[in-house]
């Protein structure tokens, strides 16, 4: 029909910020105090929060240089609370780049991120799709953590 507008339905799984750090940090406190994390041990959830930060600052720094934009953050297919799919229209960043991130051989200011990703994530994927940076992952269930020392 001429002049019909589909309209997104607003789900409150569904998160969209600003590419800022206190939006961040508020949707961290959103994710840790409502439903999508109430399945999962207090390991998991530990694990989970630390991944999402990791990687949502990492979009807001490295991927937006601290200029506007925005990040969506949407659970992934299996819904389990470990499971999320992160999407930005930040610069991209060469994925073999991340994936392959060492940690430092000694103290340092940042440096850890992707490394500490790596090593708390199973399933980790990064591509580029019509204009976004897609990255999707699954945080490791509390055994795996527990067996590899992560």
């Amino acid at each position: 029909m001429p002049g019909l507008m589909m309209r997104c339905a607003r789900r409150p799984d569904r998160h969209v910020i600003a590419a800022d750090p206190a939006a961040v940090r508020d949707l961290l406190i959103a994710l840790e105090q409502g439903p999508a994390l109430a399945g999962l041990t207090g390991e998991e959830r530990e694990c989970t929060l630390l991944v999402l930060a990791e990687v949502l600052n990492n979009v807001v720094e490295h991927g937006y240089g601290g200029g506007p934009g925005w990040i969506g953050l949407v659970p992934g297919p299996r819904r389990s609370g470990r499971d999320w799919r992160v999407l930005d229209r930040a610069q991209s960043v060469p994925p073999k780049e991340c994936l392959q991130a060492v940690m430092p051989p000694e103290a340092a200011e940042g440096g850890f991120g992707w490394p500490l990703i790596r090593a708390l994530t199973e399933g980790l994927e990064m591509r580029r799709w019509a204009g976004f940076n897609v990255l999707t992952l699954r945080v490791k269930a509390e055994d795996a953590v527990t067996r590899t020392g992560g």
